[in-house]
């Protein structure tokens, strides 16, 4: 039993320089991957991979659930889950990088009219020792009080690192009681 013991440590220890080589060439296969997708990542414009209502505050990238329409009850709060994509990152001391998004809003009514106009309604800033590229928002807005019938609300997001950004409309809206 010691002499078939004996034997299977060696046959392992033999097989551990492979496993370290393995490991070593899929590290690097997968570094190189990343290099690419970085390479392509800065050819995408800033913009929105998702935008959708949902119907609870998300749980983080991609873990959200969808609202099934664009109708609210009153006082219901509006969440919108948005995934930006090609945005930059400012490189920080320590080897850290810095997502940095303001966004503004601007809600108006089915004649138009403006019916609030806020600039830095969410600022989301994140450090990190990676470049990352999912990454997620929720925006919730609460419209207690407002009458009901059909509103348009524009998001507007500031890429602060790259100093881009994009807008999107979104048509929803408040069910009468």
């Amino acid at each position: 039993m010691r002499a078939v013991f004996a034997t299977l440590t060696v046959l392992s220890l033999s097989f551990l320089p492979l496993a370290t080589a393995a490991h070593a060439d899929a590290l690097e296969n997968l570094t190189k991957a990343e290099t690419k997708m970085y390479e392509a990542w800065a050819k995408v414009p800033f913009s929105e991979r998702i935008v959708t209502f949902v119907a609870q505050k998300s749980g983080g990238y991609g873990i959200y659930q969808e609202k099934q329409g664009t109708v609210f009850k009153q006082g219901e709060p509006v969440i919108t889950y948005v995934e930006p994509i090609g945005f930059g990152w400012k490189e920080l001391p320590g080897e850290m990088y810095e997502t940095n998004f303001v966004a503004d809003l601007v809600l108006k009514d089915d004649k138009g009219a403006v019916v609030t106009d806020q600039k830095g309604f969410v600022k989301n800033v994140l450090q990190s020792h990676n470049a990352i590229t999912e990454f997620s928002m929720d925006f919730t807005l609460t419209l207690d009080g407002a009458p009901a019938g059909n509103y348009v609300v524009t998001y507007t997001i500031n890429d602060i690192s790259s100093g881009e950004k994009f807008s999107f409309d979104q048509d929803f809206s408040i069910a009468a009681q």
